[in-house]
């Protein structure tokens, strides 16, 4: 009996399911390398570069390497206002007048004055070339007119001049002041211009005048 011969069973080399799983795997590397790179996040945007101020760039910066160098800073001085001085003060006067008053009655004499003098003037025998009024007025007033006219009649050349103060009739419970303030004045800031004064003799007002002699004009030069 003749045995029949079973025919060749085909190759499983070529079949996909006769593959092993690192060859399977090794065949699909290149897809999975490929899906793998499409799923990886893009790159994050390059920050902004953030550019420095104008007062945060030197001197350097601006001038960069082209030997340019800054001017060296002088050293500054600070001025300081000058404090306000203060307005001068007039000076003293040189001569100075004694004052006296008794029974209602002044007379004062500069020390350089002869005392004959002031007796020809109490006794009325110096003649008055100007009168000065200061009837109505306030103590500001009055001091400032005296100051004018005095040096004003100096000026001229007159020796000797009548100022009317007034009896005070007007003035109130506080009584005369322009008396007051005339002999004040005469005998401190006017001292300098005055020789003697004193009340006048009745003929020229009495106890509401004063009677002044005057120092001849200062010789210039």
């Amino acid at each position: 009996m003749a045995t029949s011969k079973r025919p060749p069973e085909p190759s499983q080399k070529g079949r996909p399911g006769s593959r092993s799983l690192r060859e399977q795997m090794q065949a699909l590397a290149p897809e999975v390398a490929a899906a793998a790179a499409a799923r990886v996040a893009p790159p994050p945007p390059p920050k902004p570069v953030k550019r420095p101020g104008p007062d945060a760039v030197s001197f350097k910066d601006l001038a960069g390497n082209g030997g340019v160098r800054p001017i060296a800073e002088p050293g500054r001085t600070v001025l300081h206002e000058p404090a306000p001085s203060a307005p001068p003060r007039p000076a003293p006067p040189k001569h100075r007048l004694w004052v006296e008053r008794r029974d209602g009655g002044v007379w004062a004499r500069a020390e350089d004055a002869p005392p004959r003098w002031l007796d020809d003037l109490r006794a009325g025998r110096v003649v008055p070339r100007r009168e000065l009024d200061l009837h109505r007025k306030g103590a500001a007033d009055a001091r400032q007119v005296l100051d004018e006219e005095v040096l004003r009649a100096r000026r001229d050349n007159l020796s000797c001049v009548l100022i009317v103060c007034g009896r005070g009739l007007h003035s109130g419970l506080e009584g005369p002041v322009l008396p007051d303030v005339a002999i004040e004045r005469l005998s401190e800031e006017l001292a300098d211009h005055v020789i003697a004064f004193c009340t006048a003799p009745r003929r020229w007002g009495g106890e509401g005048a004063l009677l002044v002699m005057l120092r001849p004009p200062a010789k210039e030069g």
